[in-house]
């Protein structure tokens, strides 16, 4: 037989050959596992397989820092190239790297990968070129390496939000802790409070403490939602505790003018306001002193009069209180006042329609004799019957005081 056809038919079998350990590096690359979330360590399990199926002397991963496997002599995190390609290659591929050096009797073939970062995927061999069948096992290499450090990423961002989400519940949770437990007692008046945050943390806040028998509180609402307005919430709190024992013998006003002093600069600073109302009952005299700072609704009822009290002042962290303005009101049996916040009234139902002001006059005017529980219990079924299916889209909060001898 003629050896003349010998250079073909070595060149077929080679090319049988080349397809044949393609196929079963492609297969054995298919079914590698990688038993890990971390970034680092999967990149270098699949590359020391990747390494040991092309056949290669080095195989690198470009990109800071740089996993090598093989002769890491080869690549470093500075490198020069004299292949124009591999130079274009590169600058569109990576950061922090303009060239690739190509030793001497050594061939060079790289892959482009999108990873949420440029990077590279660079092999290297001291003899035989990389051919068409080897440049398709590195682009399967490039892609499962493009998949992994997705995932990882995707693995190491949700591990953060969920360290991030806890540490707002928890502060959450902190700052709804600031609100006071209990009522106070007072002879004749009979006290509720309560706040329904729309999300897991809010800005309502209510605070009070009696001083020398007088009974001293705070209704506010700090603009904005969420931790921000809850971190800010507790430290209204805390200059309105501060107040009332500093400047609660001076009256609302005073306490109030107290908190500015404390609050008005960083709210400022923060671009974040404070709607509030201060008031002081004293029981002995039988009056309540009111001071409000752009805080509404704001209602007193007697004898089914209901009066809105009007702003003395702008909120706290708009302009700096410089006169000390409130409204003074001698109370009898069986009157009410009431401080809501805008969750109550804006609260809207399926139509859209919102709550408004005049069913929460209502409410109050139709209080009269009741408990401050009963009164302010009865508001907030209103407003949830009123809502039906529609979400509560703000914080819900009420400070209701009843007044009587026998409360």
């Amino acid at each position: 037989m003629s050896t003349a056809t010998d250079p073909q038919l070595d060149s077929l079998v080679g090319a049988l050959v080349e397809a044949n350990d393609q196929l079963l590096a492609l297969y054995e690359l298919a079914s590698l596992s990688v038993d890990t979330l971390d970034e680092a360590t999967a990149v270098v399990q699949i590359l020391a397989r990747a390494h040991k199926l092309l056949k290669t002397d080095s195989l690198a991963l470009l990109s800071d820092p740089i996993h090598l496997v093989g002769d890491s002599e080869v690549f470093g995190p500075l490198l020069t190239a004299n292949d124009a390609e591999s130079l274009e290659h590169l600058r569109i591929s990576t950061r922090g790297w303009d060239t690739v050096s190509v030793p001497t009797g050594w061939t060079i073939t790289m892959v482009a990968i999108t990873a949420g970062e440029p990077l590279a995927l660079v092999a290297a061999r001291k003899s035989k070129p990389f051919g068409t069948a080897d440049r398709k096992l590195l682009n399967a290499v490039a892609k499962l390496l493009a998949s992994v450090i997705n995932t990882a990423q995707l693995h190491t961002e949700a591990l953060e939000q969920a360290v991030i989400g806890r540490d707002h519940l928890i502060a959450s949770e902190l700052a709804q802790r600031a609100l006071p437990e209990s009522t106070p007692q007072v002879p004749g008046v009979d006290v509720f409070a309560r706040s329904d945050p729309a999300h897991t943390s809010g800005g309502d806040l209510y605070a009070w403490s009696v001083v020398d028998g007088v009974l001293h509180f705070v209704m506010g609402d700090v603009a904005g939602k969420g931790l921000p307005a809850a971190i800010t919430m507790t430290n209204v709190i805390s200059a309105a505790n501060a107040s009332f024992r500093l400047s609660g013998s001076d009256g609302p006003a005073a306490i109030l003018a107290s908190m500015d002093e404390w609050l008005c600069e960083s709210l400022s600073e923060r671009e974040v306001f404070v709607t509030m109302l201060v008031g002081s009952y004293d029981p002995e005299l039988a009056r309540l002193r009111v001071a409000n700072a752009g805080h509404s609704p704001v209602l007193y009822v007697s004898d089914g009069d209901v009066m809105d009290i009007a702003a003395h002042h702008p909120p706290v962290g708009v302009l700096p209180i410089e006169e000390l303005l409130e409204t003074t009101l001698t109370v009898s049996d069986g009157d009410v006042f009431l401080a809501g916040s805008d969750g109550l009234t804006e609260q809207q139902d399926a139509s859209g329609a919102m709550f408004g002001d005049d069913r929460v006059v209502g409410l109050a005017s139709a209080g009269c004799g009741l408990s401050a529980v009963d009164l302010g219990t009865r508001i907030f079924n209103e407003v949830e019957s009123f809502a039906k299916s529609a979400s509560q889209s703000d914080d819900r909060t009420l400070v209701c005081l009843t007044f009587g001898k026998s409360t």
